[in-house]
């Protein structure tokens, strides 16, 4: 994890009380430690800048008592629309009364005027480091539901080819052979292709003899798509002495990325 300075100076803060000479004072304080500090005068111009903002706002600190919209109300619907947004209220002494509702709409931390700032430091510097671990919680789970879709798809494309009853494989965009069944491991056992493949280095271009010209492309991939609307029977591939015409059909993977299933029919030599 990074250090607690680092990750502060990531930090978005936007800072509302209706006394103007407060919001500067505290923003000057503020960008001591934080990268950005925007500023509202109260709870309504806030929540409008907080909806609008390009700039996504970390934590929201406000003052409780502002006309138009108070600081309680503004923190209730910023909840309401990221129950994760982090925020602090501050509050008098004689405001006590509505800490009780905070702590239901779910506001981190409650500090009482005047401001400390040191104390205020120190909670920027904890509501960074929460943020930053959620950060790292919700990239954990992406990269585990990424795993298990990516699992998924290896396992339908899988039964897909193993389904085949001819030599069939699965190319990438790349050209790259990545999967195969049986029937196809077969027919190149005992060839110079057999190790590239079990090894997934083996791409469809090595299968075309020199002269063919789609060999010389330089992304393959584009002839593949070609070859989905106007066919191609004139395409022989041989291996180990036996020739064989490939049928293409196109897959579309859950990350936008084609591949292609590739069946081998064998052609009788004259």
């Amino acid at each position: 994890m990074e250090n607690t300075i680092t990750l502060t100076k990531r930090l978005h803060v936007l800072f509302v009380d209706d006394e103007r000479l407060i919001r500067e004072m505290v923003s000057d304080m503020l960008l001591d430690s934080v990268g950005h500090v925007s500023l509202a005068s109260n709870g309504q111009e806030g929540l409008e800048f907080y909806l609008s903002s390009l700039r996504p706002i970390d934590i929201v600190i406000s003052d409780q008592t502002m006309p138009v919209m108070d600081g309680l109300d503004m923190l209730t619907k910023i909840k309401e629309h990221n129950p994760s947004q982090k925020c602090i209220m501050v509050t008098a002494h004689s405001e006590a009364k509505y800490m009780l509702r905070a702590i239901e709409v779910g506001v981190e931390y409650f500090l009482t005027k005047p401001i400390s700032f040191d104390k205020l430091d120190e909670v920027i510097a904890d509501l960074a480091t929460r943020i930053d671990q959620e950060s790292l919680q919700k990239e954990m789970e992406l990269l585990d539901k990424r795993q298990q879709i990516d699992r998924a798809f290896t396992f339908s494309f899988e039964s897909l080819v193993n389904n085949i009853p001819l030599p069939a494989f699965i190319v990438d965009e790349h050209d790259t052979m990545v999967m195969c069944n049986d029937e196809m491991l077969n027919i190149v056992a005992g060839s110079p292709y057999y190790a590239r493949l079990i090894a997934k280095e083996l791409t469809f271009k090595d299968l075309l003899p020199d002269e063919c010209s789609i060999k010389n492309e330089a992304m393959f991939c584009n002839w593949k798509e070609e070859f989905l609307h106007i066919g191609n029977d004139n395409l022989i591939f041989m291996i180990e002495g036996e020739s064989y015409t490939p049928k293409i059909k196109r897959l579309l993977s859950n990350i936008q990325k084609h591949f292609y299933v590739i069946c081998l029919i064998e052609t009788p030599t004259a």
